[in-house]
């Protein structure tokens, strides 16, 4: 006798509601113990006030696949096949949407092959709409200058508003010179002082050298006093140079930051002095080391993939592709990807069951489907659909 399922009249959908592992059956929203109870929203559940008029639906477990899904002739599965989404199967079998030339590809939306443009430090647009000529304008396109449709002026360029690959726009913003098609702040940049290609004599010839000190760019022009990276005045006297490092317990950063006691000032990687480690718990690891002074981050090895238990102890997923490395407590493990499960327990064959899909485990371990009658699984739920009566065990008045 098939599952009866007596549903109010209200939109719902025709996968059943809840899924997971579990050893109670919960494919058609009901627990099989030992006979299925019906499932019958309250009007608290759909948020509509209860119709005494309203009729009664009946549904049962289903063979029929799900509008945008199919069975293919390369599908496992029935009904296993996203023809809204699947490259290979898109708006209907055997339709593969083109592979691209390496930068530019197409992926499956809604159905329909769509031009995905690679973006990236150069990657193009399609602003045209033209497929066959791929995504033909690049980043410094002055007609479409960091977005389609965006037009510079006639004498105006496409250029780098801070460095390559980062943001672009039409000119330079105030106070900064297009030099080298970036965006350049000429009244400091010691490289472009003042105009571009006009590089400051570090040196400033008849001047006094200085300890950590040369003279660079200030207000456009040379020949002003300045501290060599990681080194500040901080007596404000030009004669002791640049006395203070940047890098010190006593002045990690800024003059006169002092770090804690059993922390040290290094540098994170980007470049830039901190305290290692400010927060409790951390632990720092060490990647290189820049002028002396060492060079990392600091890391969490009770949960940090790449750092587990201690520096450098990386976490892996060796086994497939299904699953993935994560640590907890400083212990690595592997878990498997949302709609994967290992069912059988070896290691071997890692996250073997597709729980999207498998009938024999819909959604989780061991939850299966109304086997006789072929019901499908579909995004891991077991299939059911309107019935009538007769259908649904009834005997019609």
């Amino acid at each position: 006798m098939k599952t009866r399922l007596i549903i109010t009249g209200l939109a719902i959908s025709l996968l059943a509601l809840p899924w997971g592992c579990s050893s109670v059956d919960h494919r058609l929203g009901v627990e099989r113990s030992p006979e299925p109870a019906p499932f019958v929203p309250t009007p608290e559940d759909s948020g509509v006030a209860p119709d005494a008029n309203m009729a009664l639906t009946n549904y049962c477990p289903s063979s029929e696949c799900p509008a945008g899904w199919m069975t293919c002739p390369d599908s496992r599965f029935p009904c296993d096949t996203n023809i809204l989404a699947d490259s290979r199967n898109c708006g209907g079998c055997g339709i593969a949407c083109p592979e691209g030339n390496g930068t530019d590809g197409f992926i499956c939306v809604e159905g329909a092959c769509k031009l995905q443009c690679s973006g990236g430090q150069f990657g193009g647009k399609d602003c045209d709409g033209i497929v066959d000529n791929g995504c033909e304008s690049g980043r410094l396109d002055p007609n479409n200058c960091g977005a389609c449709g965006v037009a510079c002026d006639a004498d105006v360029e496409c250029t780098w508003q801070d460095k390559i690959g980062g943001e672009v726009g039409c000119g330079c913003p105030p106070g900064t010179m297009n030099c080298s098609g970036s965006c350049v702040d000429t009244t400091t940049n010691d490289s472009n002082c003042g105009a571009c290609r006009n590089a400051c004599n570090k040196s400033g010839p008849g001047k006094p050298p200085r300890p950590h000190g040369y003279y660079g760019c200030k207000d456009s022009a040379c020949g002003h006093f300045k501290c060599e990276a990681y080194w500040a005045d901080c007596d404000g006297d030009e004669e002791t140079g640049c006395e203070t490092s940047m890098v010190s317990n006593d002045s990690c950063g800024a003059c006169g930051r002092a770090c804690a006691p059993g922390q040290q000032c290094v540098l994170d990687m980007d470049g830039r002095p901190f305290c290692a480690c400010e927060d409790d718990g951390l632990t720092f690891c060490q990647q290189l080391v820049q002028n002396g002074v060492p060079k990392g981050e600091c890391v969490d090895v009770k949960s940090n993939v790449r750092h587990c238990g201690g520096c450098f102890v990386a976490c892996t997923a060796t086994t497939s592709s299904n699953e993935r490395a994560t640590c907890d407590y400083g212990q690595c493990s592997v878990v498997c990807v949302d709609g994967q499960a290992d069912c059988n327990g070896a290691r071997s064959d890692g996250c073997e069951v597709d729980t999207r899909s498998d009938p024999h485990n819909c959604g989780g371990c061991g939850i299966t489907c109304d086997l006789s009658i072929g019901q499908a699984c579909v995004a891991g739920k077991c299939v059911v659909a309107p019935c009538d009566e007769v259908d649904a065990g009834e005997v019609p008045r």
